[in-house]
């Protein structure tokens, strides 16, 4: 089925890298970088079903051409280290046709990226020749900064916010799925955008190869990506043959247990003790669960504002003063200017313009001072030693945080399995009390159930299953119904639609 992806980077040019070559590369066709004054000439590459510039009806019409758009995205950034664009690939479903996918991008393209005042450059790239023939992607350029009819203007900043990504990623997931539901009917695969252990999946995602690593395993020549996937699919894989390993195991440990005929209340009596203690099990660690407590990840923005705080504030209290002295002397004078006294007591005058001085320079002093505290503060964290100080406040609680999630994560696949344990056990128990509702008065079980639970459930539900299925079906729907009037009531219901005991 397809595969949900979506990464963003970002063109920088601290990483010698221009807006211009990576257009130019994407789109498999040759531009101009005037900053650069070099040619990238990528018309060999190949492999490109589709491309086209997708803008705000505000923008210029000149920026429909794609060496102009990024010569001018380049031209409007002058630092050194600045982010001239930024790339969003997402993986395409290999289930729609070449225009269907093309109709998909435009779509995601319009609603999620131009909309918010960006220009975007798309080119949706083909399966290579020698890789995954599923792997369609598309590589689409944005515009850091937003378009006016005069041309670029500011950044775009929401886009600093890790959460914009997030909910980039959750608008790329539905629209994906309501095109593969509107092609390819109701029953079409849908995606998720929530990673696997927010799913509560146990399997370890691979990273992605790029193009050297792909590169060499194509040639067969092993690479360190390629081992560290060959040996996350290993695990994955042991992790997914675990149970089946264990039902074999406990089934051959099981098969010299003694087995005889019981009676068939007795059976149900102890499913019913088997039910109680799963469920207070996982009720146990149901509460577990809700008193975990699961901080928000620390950010070095935090800290630092926890650090300048006390000096931040005591800035800003020293500028309200200062401020509040500047009107407090204006309006003093202004009050004097109009005092007959005033004008005719030159002393009077000089001493009071002294006191409006005194005032104000000491409030000058404070607030200057109340600067140079805060900036031997920020300057601090800025250097050596702040960075040291940052990394060990982070280290620790970093740590807290994501043993807090590997906890809540442990808890939610053990309710997730205690769950469908719990069901099984009271499905069989339903099935237990139909067979009694039928007659059967006995049931060959093991004599020992603690040798395995889910052993002894399968076996005796396969034998209780055996046994209802001698009886007529209509016999069999009138004891499931009287059987259902008794245990709903009791929370011991599995919780399946009433289609038989034997389904």
């Amino acid at each position: 089925m397809a595969q949900f992806r979506l990464e963003v980077q970002a063109i920088k040019r601290a990483d010698g890298r221009s807006a211009v070559a990576a257009a130019a590369y994407r789109a498999a066709t040759s531009l101009h970088d005037k900053r650069l004054e070099m040619t990238f000439d990528y018309t060999a590459k190949g492999g490109v079903a589709f491309c086209g510039i997708v803008a705000p009806e505000t923008a210029p019409a000149a920026f429909g051409d794609r060496e102009t758009l990024w010569n001018a995205a380049e031209a409007a950034d002058k630092r050194a280290d600045s982010r001239t664009a930024r790339e969003v690939l997402i993986s395409l479903p290999h289930e729609l046709s070449d225009d269907q996918r093309h109709a998909l991008v435009r779509a995601f393209v319009q609603d999620s990226l131009v909309a918010r005042g960006m220009i975007a450059d798309y080119a949706i790239h083909d399966p290579d020749a020698h890789g995954d023939k599923r792997n369609h992607h598309a590589h689409i350029l944005i515009t850091t900064r937003r378009v006016t009819p005069e041309g670029f203007a500011l950044k775009g900043r929401e886009w600093d916010n890790p959460d914009a990504v997030k909910a980039l990623r959750l608008e790329w997931c539905e629209i994906q799925n309501q095109h593969l539901r509107q092609h390819l009917g109701p029953e079409a695969p849908q995606l998720t955008h929530h990673s696997l252990a927010d799913q509560g999946e146990e399997r370890e995602p691979t990273i992605h190869l790029g193009p050297s690593a792909s590169g060499m395993e194509r040639r067969g020549e092993a690479s360190d990506r390629g081992d560290i996937n060959r040996r996350v699919r290993e695990r994955n894989q042991a992790r997914k043959d675990g149970p089946v390993k264990l039902r074999d195991l406990e089934d051959r440990m099981a098969a010299g247990l003694e087995r005889g005929p019981y009676p068939i209340g007795a059976v149900i009596r102890e499913f019913e003790t088997i039910h109680a203690t799963m469920v207070a099990e996982r009720d146990g660690w149901a509460r577990d669960l809700v008193r975990l407590q699961r901080p928000a990840a620390p950010r070095a923005s935090d800290i630092v504002r926890e650090v300048l705080a006390e000096s931040g504030a005591a800035r800003a209290l020293a500028k309200g003063r200062l401020l509040a002295t500047e009107r407090r002397v204006a309006r003093g004078r202004a009050k004097r200017a109009g005092l007959v006294c005033w004008v005719r007591n030159p002393a009077r005058m000089i001493w009071a313009a002294h006191a409006e001085l005194n005032a104000l320079a000491r409030a000058k002093q404070a607030a200057r001072l109340a600067e140079i505290r805060y900036a031997v503060r920020r300057d601090w964290l800025r250097g050596p030693e702040g960075r040291a100080f940052l990394a060990a406040r982070l280290d620790p609680e970093k740590q807290a945080v994501e043993a807090a999630r590997r906890e809540g994560r442990i808890l939610e696949r053990k309710i997730k399995r205690a769950d469908k344990r719990i069901e099984a056990v009271a499905r069989t128990r339903t099935r237990l009390m139909v067979a009694r509702g039928l007659g059967e008065e006995t049931l060959v079980a093991p004599s020992q159930m603690g040798l395995g639970v889910g052993q002894a459930v399968r076996e005796v539900d396969r034998r209780v299953v055996e046994a209802i299925s001698r009886h007529p079906a209509a016999a069999q729907q009138k004891s499931l119904d009287k059987v259902l009037g008794l245990v709903s009531g009791k929370g011991l219901l599995p919780g399946r639609e009433r289609s038989g005991p034997d389904r």
